[in-house]
């Protein structure tokens, strides 16, 4: 294993390969909360892009850290790696190869080995595990515009908040990530996958330290204001800790978005997503032409760059990054408003997951007790009829 020092100084030059439209502060000169943020990943985690490309907007940084951290590093009725596996497939399905390859490298870290190598080579269907073969599936399933989500939820009701709130927190990363990381760090050519898979697995076991101890849950908490949850997502309410995360980053996005996203945009956005199913989009872009029609100027431009972002990420190109940063190439201001809009995606897709999950553990509950009642009832006929016997 490489020194500490010099492994974690790599994962973040790494990371750093391909960012792109914004800069990261560097941890040599970070101040307030976000020395304070990086502190606390370098403890827990480790220093990458995903995280440290928003640092400019100290706020929307500790945001997103304290989402993923309590949702997805933290164990709780789910274990970190299952979680990280899920969104090595889910990263997959959004088109984020950044964010998928780093999974899969910590996916290795947990130990999962057989499970990374499946999911890098997309063939997760010959995963031994079979909890975790199906979870894969049903993620997939759920996240790929289109499908139906009727296959079973396999989780129990105490394990969904923390499932959905992971699938979340990483829905975020990938659309944002998929703007500002051009492509992983780690590539191969054409034909030699192995050494990309190879290195991939090296990389795990130099992050293999950060799985070694548990969290404290809870801990980024305080980076944030109290905030209220919102109405869209009390399906997070049966795990306190959770809900606690997801309305502290949903307070600080708002907050950050009013400030460069105008009132108009943001309704705008928010109503044609909650009339959005999940349906896979036409091949031309003229779906989302139509849609922003009735705006103009930069609100058409942001608005458009929210609704490719939320329902089509692998039809984003510079064009759309291009007409948002044209205003005033300022860093600050298009941070605040990519951060909005991946989490506008984020949020319905969670709200979107949740709902068919709870529909189908309810359903399920629904047989389960109708089934012990036909039970019953078949074993109290039974008896009766012993006993005139």
């Amino acid at each position: 294993m490489l020194p500490k020092r010099f492994r974690f100084w790599l994962f973040e030059t790494l990371s750093l390969k391909t960012m792109r439209y914004v800069h990261a502060i560097p941890r040599r000169t970070a101040t307030g909360l976000v020395a304070e943020v990086y502190e606390m990943i370098e403890e827990d985690f480790f220093i990458n892009g995903s995280l440290t490309s928003r640092s400019k907007v100290p706020a929307l940084m500790a945001g997103i850290w304290t989402a993923g951290r309590e949702s997805i590093l933290v164990d709780d009725h789910l274990d970190r790696t299952t979680k990280e596996a899920m969104n090595a497939a889910l990263s997959q399905v959004n088109d984020c190869p950044y964010c998928g390859d780093m999974l899969i490298s910590l996916v290795h870290a947990g130990g999962m080995h057989e499970a990374a190598s499946y999911i890098f080579s997309e063939s997760d269907a010959h995963i031994t595990d079979a909890t975790l073969r199906k979870r894969l599936a049903w993620v997939k399933s759920i996240a790929t515009p289109g499908t139906k989500m009727d296959m079973p939820v396999p989780f129990t009701a105490e394990e969904l908040p923390e499932a959905v709130a992971a699938l979340m927190a990483m829905s975020d990363i990938n659309r944002f990530s998929h703007v500002v990381m051009d492509g992983s760090p780690v590539s191969a050519p054409l034909g030699l996958q192995s050494v990309k898979a190879a290195a991939l697995r090296f990389f795990g076991g130099e992050l293999k330290a950060t799985h070694v101890k548990p969290l404290m849950p809870g801990r980024a908490l305080p980076l944030l204001p109290h905030a209220p949850l919102p109405t869209d997502m009390q399906w997070a309410k049966p795990n306190p800790r959770i809900a606690d995360a997801l309305a502290r980053w949903t307070a600080v996005v708002e907050l950050e978005a009013s400030s460069v996203v105008s009132t108009e945009v943001r309704e705008f956005v928010v109503r044609v997503l909650q009339h959005w199913d999940g349906e896979l989009m036409p091949l031309s872009r003229r779906w989302v032409d139509s849609e922003v029609a009735v705006l103009t100027g930069q609100d058409r431009a942001i608005a458009r760059l929210a609704l490719v972002l939320a329902k089509a990420p692998y039809q984003l190109d510079e064009t759309l990054v291009e007409d948002v940063l044209s205003e005033d190439r300022c860093e600050e201001r298009f941070i605040r408003l990519l951060a909005w809009a991946s989490f506008s995606g984020a949020r319905r897709f969670a709200q979107r997951i949740a709902q068919a999950a709870e529909l189908s553990l309810s359903l399920s509950l629904s047989l389960s007790v109708e089934l012990r009642f036909v039970k019953r009832n078949r074993k109290n006929r039974i008896d009766r009829c012993f006993t005139r016997m």
